[in-house]
């Protein structure tokens, strides 16, 4: 008797335990396309890392792919070469639709967009947003240009048109923040100057913030006020960069780079923000971002 009873009161823990278990949930998956506004200071790793902080992500798992100095429409392109992101002989369409992907972040220019490729990045924009919904995933707009030029501020205006027209829901207006602050606090440096062509440490900051509303549409409160940023492009020891490297056991998200990128992400350092400067670029990222939402999301008249 005593036997037949341990052996009930044992499958009654294992039905028990069998109820209150779930399955390993699978992470989610983000492909970030762009070029090096994109990879610098690994944007797309740190800003996985923070969206696992949030109630809305448990794991998050980032992947790159593209080509310094262009726009995704040449991605599309036939014979296109990615520095990074694509097997041999894959193109960014037969990535998108056979690895699984829960969300595609599309670097949009504003001066690529304004200047004389637009007609172009406007059909592959529909293009490539119709193969990401085709295989279960969201389209995601990164808003990227750094220049205060009339030719940007006609872009910004372009891709929020683009994002309504092909109900993008999910927006990051990092160029419009940038364009805020740049008016209202000119203390902050967004770049890491000399380089003025890439997000700086503060700048790769704001962006975090303005994706983290984008994919959360939650104000980025609390979030942390360090960052790891990479040394100036063309600053750094490459003797030393390669030996680092030799010595790393790397991440799966800088194994896929090309070495010269992993030698110069390696070299990486972290900093510490500011907290009035990081809760002053968290409060913009979640201000410019109400203000797009309610743009795109406004009944023409």
């Amino acid at each position: 008797m005593k036997i037949i009873c341990f052996s009930l009161l044992i499958a009654a823990m294992l039905i028990v335990a069998g109820c209150t278990s779930s399955p390993t949930s699978q992470p989610t998956r983000i492909l970030w396309l762009g070029s090096s506004s994109t990879y610098v200071h690994d944007l797309p790793l740190q800003t996985g890392n923070w969206l696992q902080h949030s109630d809305k992500f448990d794991s998050v798992e980032t992947h790159l792919m593209g080509r310094s100095g262009t726009g995704f429409h040449e991605y599309l392109r036939p014979g296109f070469k990615a520095q990074y992101g694509l097997k041999e002989g894959q193109t960014l369409l037969e990535k998108i639709r056979d690895e699984a992907y829960n969300y595609v972040v599309i670097q949009q220019i504003t001066y690529f967009m304004a200047d004389s490729d637009s007609v172009q990045i406007i059909d592959d924009t529909e293009l490539l947003g119709e193969a990401i919904r085709a295989s279960g995933a969201k389209p995601v707009f990164y808003e990227m240009g750094w220049r205060l030029e009339p030719l940007n501020e006609t872009g910004r205006q372009m891709i929020l048109r683009e994002a309504k027209k092909n109900d993008v829901t999910l927006y990051a207006p990092c160029s419009s923040a940038w364009t805020r602050v740049r008016a209202e606090r000119p203390d902050i440096e967004l770049h890491n100057v000399p380089d003025t062509d890439h997000p700086g440490t503060l700048g790769t900051y704001l962006n975090m913030c303005c994706f983290y509303v984008a994919l959360t549409g939650k104000k980025p409160e609390n979030l942390p006020t360090t960052i790891e940023r990479w040394p100036l492009f063309g600053s750094f020891d490459k003797d030393e960069a390669r030996q680092r490297l030799a010595q790393t056991q790397l991440h799966y998200y800088h194994a896929a780079m090309p070495t010269w990128m992993q030698a110069i992400s390696n070299l990486r350092w972290e900093v510490d923000i500011d907290p009035e400067v990081a809760d002053y670029l968290q409060t913009i990222a979640w201000e410019t971002w109400q203000d797009k939402h309610a743009k795109r999301t406004e009944t023409e008249q």
